[in-house]
């Protein structure tokens, strides 16, 4: 069992029993795979000399206000929507092996949540303000597969590298190709980016789920990003930690930007409650987000501002709208994590 986050404290009171106790088995196939986050042909075609600069801009060219609303939520993805009647939905620093600390900047004071507002029987909007631990360490992914533009949500992970966020494998890669245009909006909230447009520099999976995109076990991905400004992302904004190989069951909360109806993917979605196993090498939970919401973590151990990522939303039975699914986070998640960990830009 190991956990990456942001102190020792927590890890000690964390109860170490396998996987197997729980009657689910992990994924055997623990190999990743990474390719570019490259430029679709028509925003390549606009680029403008050569470098990230020239990259970044014809980015931030093409996703218009206009693009971002009109992406479509990630489930509409061809490969996506026909797989067996499913549909996909740290303290701060990098989390070594001892617990290590490093600290966000800016070091935003955590304010109380208020005004939590239901908007199905378990979901809610948070309403966090801008700059709360949670807000800003998640956010909305705006991608092009295929020619066609899709959102995903994710979460900035800690890691030694300062340069990560964690999602689903299918909002990196639909297992045909890597996803393009691929562009990371922290705290986004009604089309506002308080904290900017972070870009992706490569892309990462399973190569379990990268050669077989109904392996849902490994559906698991992650995005190292270029700097903003200067910034690494968690120098600036913090990340959540990270867990692998506890025991089912854990009480977690999930956050994410579901798209699809009812929601419209405006704001900030959270659910919590207990995890069960799933079979197959999966979990769920009582979670009614829907597309869009793919991606975005699931935290233990957390104490409303900061947690370990033990799970995503990641896929549905189209029969149980009120579950979601993840894969179980075993040693694929060991190898994704130690394979991007020290990845810095």
């Amino acid at each position: 069992m190991k956990l990456s986050a942001f102190g020792a404290a927590v890890a000690a009171a964390l109860l170490a029993v396998g996987l197997a106790a729980n009657g689910a088995s992990a994924s055997t196939d623990t190999g990743v795979v990474s390719g570019p986050a490259g430029l679709s042909p028509e925003v390549a075609a606009t680029v403008h000399g050569a470098g990230v600069d020239a990259h970044e801009q014809a980015l931030a060219a093409y996703w218009t206000p206009e693009r971002m609303k009109a992406a479509r939520p990630e489930t509409e993805i061809p490969a996506v929507k026909d797989r067996n009647g499913i549909a996909p939905a740290a303290q701060n620093g990098p989390a070594g092996p001892a617990g290590q600390v490093a600290a966000a900047a800016p070091k935003a004071e955590p304010k109380a949540v208020g005004g939590a507002q239901d908007v199905t029987p378990q979901a809610y909007y948070p309403n966090y303000p801008v700059g709360h631990p949670v807000a800003r360490t998640y956010g909305k992914v705006f991608f092009t597969s295929f020619g066609l533009n899709y959102v995903c949500s994710a979460t900035v992970v800690n890691t030694e590298g300062k340069s990560e966020v964690w999602t689903a494998g299918h909002c990196v890669s639909d297992g045909q190709a890597w996803n393009t245009n691929w562009t990371f909006v922290p705290n986004y909230a009604s089309g506002s980016a308080p904290y900017g447009y972070w870009y992706a520099y490569q892309l990462w999976t399973t190569t379990a789920w990268f050669n077989n995109n109904n392996d849902f076990a490994n559906d698991v991905g992650s995005a190292v990003l270029y700097r903003n400004n200067g910034w690494r992302i968690t120098d600036y904004l913090g990340g959540q930690g990270i867990a692998w190989n506890y025991p089912i069951g854990q009480y977690v909360y999930a956050f994410g930007y579901p798209q699809a109806a009812p929601f419209n993917g405006c704001c900030l979605v959270g659910e919590n409650g207990p995890t069960y196993n799933g079979g197959g090498g999966t979990i769920y939970m009582v979670n009614y987000m829907t597309g869009g919401s793919s991606g975005g973590a699931w935290l233990m151990s957390f104490d409303g501002n900061w947690g370990y990522i033990n799970g995503h939303n990641d896929f549905k039975y189209n029969s149980l709208p009120q579950y979601m699914y993840s894969p179980y986070y075993g040693n694929q998640v060991l190898s994704l994590y130690n394979s991007v960990r020290n990845i810095s830009t």
